[in-house]
């Protein structure tokens, strides 16, 4: 029979049950959650306005090339799924250590994940390289010609950032696993900022030395510049980080494999539920493609604007990942429990109210990002289904990301599996191609998948079963 220890008593006392839990609570937020989620929280603010920023300073070049860039992204989503799930495994398993005071293995598991990301984005860079076009002509099915081209070149610049988006990656869930969520959050938003100020020139020339600029190939380089210079940044850091400073020759060490095997024990069914996500949006991807560009550029812009009212809930599920394997490093079992549900509560209320005001300003947004009318519409209509849909989001994606930092990944994977291919791919094909109601037949079959995994991922934290996953694991 599997034991629940925990090192901190029940609020036993019923008459003054509900002011503990109360107080409980507010020390919780206030002293574990909110400290460690801020910095996340600022940091994903600026990524994602840099991002929208980069995102119209494409969009301003023409459709085709915001077409492209949506293109481009779905594949690099693929990579990024990857090299994130190798970061998660290194990041649970470095926060349990860290939390059980095992700086050894902390510090070992550091470099192993460090050294295992940037081996798979180097063999996904050259990857790239050598097969670009036939896999654009397989994402972007029914594409005109232009944007494929378009897409190919930003692809392969693109590309060369991949090592340096490992290191980033790696790099910052190490620190965050060990407490520090400041230097990541600084390191990313100065990167983002280069980002900004490199493209911009590249993208639209300079008028005092009558240069017109690179167009779609100075985003690429631009984007490329600012990582490695983050990656740069983030290994600075780690090198002279307080809580776990990683020497440079501590990289040099070959491979572990009981330290890999703990890693890909949680990476790779993380990996594999990304990757399969990634490919049915890709997939939807393929569908929208044969819409029209107009229909295209108004699918990327409006996951642009989502990326921003999202940001709450990509926080919180960042801060959940490391604070509940933390607290099941310490043994605090009951601890792990309450922070997961005030997490939930956290998240859901605050994209509930995102959502609902982006409802007024739905048009002023598109209308930043593009004049034309026909994209516009498509833009308002979709913000107008997804206000309706923020409810579940926080289940559907925050709480997998607390049941990772227990170690209870499979089932997670399963979930999404299953979701995203019976709902988003299967109901979407339905409504959107074969009833013809088009992008927003394609959303309705996502908002689905969202509400199936979102109740699935309910039961199983009300249930408990995804302790019990970690009890068993830790026992053996």
């Amino acid at each position: 029979m599997v034991t629940r220890p925990d090192s901190e008593p029940p609020c036993s006392q019923s008459p003054a049950r509900r002011w503990c839990v109360r107080y409980r609570h507010r020390v919780l937020i206030q002293r574990s959650i909110l400290p460690f989620t801020w910095p996340i929280l600022v940091e994903l603010i600026c990524v994602v306005l840099m991002g929208i920023v980069s995102t119209i300073l494409v969009s301003r070049i023409g459709k085709d090339a915001t077409a492209a860039v949506g293109i481009t992204d779905s594949v690099t989503y693929i990579i990024l799924s990857l090299l994130t799930a190798i970061a998660l495994g290194g990041s649970v398993l470095i926060a349990q250590a860290f939390g059980r005071r095992d700086r050894q293995k902390a510090l070992f598991g550091a470099s192993q994940v460090m050294n295992l990301g940037v081996l798979v984005s180097v063999v996904c860079c050259v990857a790239m390289f050598l097969f670009a076009r036939p896999i654009l002509a397989v994402v972007a099915y029914g594409a005109e010609p232009e944007v494929i081209a378009l897409a190919d070149q930003y692809l392969k610049m693109i590309a060369l950032s991949y090592p340096a988006l490992a290191i980033t990656l790696s790099g910052s869930g190490i620190l965050r696993a060990v407490g520090n969520s400041r230097s990541p959050a600084t390191t990313n938003i100065l990167m983002n900022i280069l980002n900004i100020i490199i493209s911009y020139p590249l993208i639209y020339g300079i008028d005092a030395l009558h240069w017109s600029g690179l167009g779609m190939l100075g985003a690429g380089i631009g984007i490329s510049a600012a990582r490695w210079i983050g990656a740069g940044m983030i290994l600075f850091v780690l090198t002279h980080n307080g809580s776990l400073r990683v020497p440079a020759n501590e990289f040099l060490k070959p491979f572990s494999r009981p330290i890999l095997r703990e890693i890909l024990v949680i990476g790779v069914p993380a990996s594999v539920e990304s990757l399969m996500f990634n490919i049915g949006k890709l997939i939807t991807q393929i569908m929208v493609a044969g819409m029209g560009t107009i229909v295209m550029a108004g699918n990327v812009v409006t996951f642009s604007v989502l990326l921003f009212v999202n940001i709450p809930g990509n926080a919180l599920a960042m801060a959940a990942t490391v604070l509940i394997s933390k607290r099941l490093g310490q043994n605090q079992t009951r601890t792990a429990r309450l922070e997961m549900q005030l997490i939930l509560w956290l998240a859901s209320a605050a994209l509930i109210v995102l959502g609902i005001m982006t409802v007024p300003f739905a048009h002023p947004i598109g209308a930043i990002y593009t004049d034309d009318p026909a994209v516009i519409d498509v833009v308002v209509n979709l913000i107008y289904l997804n206000a309706l849909m923020m409810p579940i989001w926080a289940a559907s994606f925050v709480l997998p990301a607390a049941f990772k930092g227990a170690k209870d990944v499979k089932y997670s994977m399963w979930t999404a599996i299953l979701s995203m291919w019976g709902c988003r791919i299967v109901l979407g094909y339905l409504l959107g191609i074969y009833a013809q109601m088009g992008i927003y037949g394609i959303w309705l079959g996502m908002f689905a998948d969202w509400w199936l995994r979102g109740t699935l991922y309910l039961y199983r934290m009300i249930s408990r079963r995804w302790l019990n996953v970690y009890l068993t694991s830790r026992d053996n």
